[in-house]
């Protein structure tokens, strides 16, 4: 268990204790009482995050997806799973903190995975970069957004005479741009 201590506005001693631990497991699935083990695998999640004030609890928070800082009156923050609010520069420690927990609580198999994940994610934005490229390529003329807005609404007056049909789709100024920073990026 880690924690988090600092004093509050109104000197009240303040503290967070969080623990987290996240592994992956064999799916089960309920058939009516017959327990079925899949193959997939889902994450666990088994986490608490409290919330002591002046050494008494006050409340707590299970769901790690609740565990981050939110805007609310006055420039000040808070943590969405818990009722304590905090100066901006407080919030900023408490986030880190709460990303760390979460972070460490991870074992290697969701470490893993969370990177193939990532990795997929590249490799897919990769092959969208190229693929727009090379139909860039065969295009006589690129056009930026706006005017492919407006190409868009001649050909559909024209071809389909102002209704519902075939428009074909053009690689703009602006998709090229973004399709060659992620290939130099990469």
């Amino acid at each position: 268990m880690k924690t988090l201590k600092w004093t509050g506005a109104r000197g009240n001693e303040i503290e967070l204790r969080a623990r987290c631990e996240i592994k992956l497991v064999n799916k089960e699935v309920d058939l009516d009482g017959h327990v079925i083990v899949l193959d997939e695998k889902q994450q666990q999640v088994d986490a608490n995050l409290e919330l002591w004030v002046d050494g008494k609890l006050v409340d707590s928070c299970r769901d790690i997806n609740f565990w981050r800082t939110i805007d609310i009156d006055n420039g000040l923050k808070k943590i969405w799973g818990l009722k304590v609010a905090m100066t901006a520069e407080q919030a900023e420690i408490v986030d880190q903190f709460l990303r760390s927990v979460i972070e460490e609580g991870k074992n290697e198999s969701v470490k893993a995975a969370d990177e193939a994940e990532r990795k997929a994610r590249k490799d897919a934005e990769k092959a969208k970069a190229m693929e727009i490229i090379e139909k860039a390529s065969k295009q006589p003329k690129i056009m930026t957004q706006a005017e492919y807005a407006q190409w868009v609404e001649r050909y559909n007056n024209i071809m389909n005479e102002g209704g519902e049909g075939y428009v074909p789709e053009m690689v703009t100024v602006e998709q090229l741009e973004w399709a060659r920073k992620v290939l130099s990026d990469s």
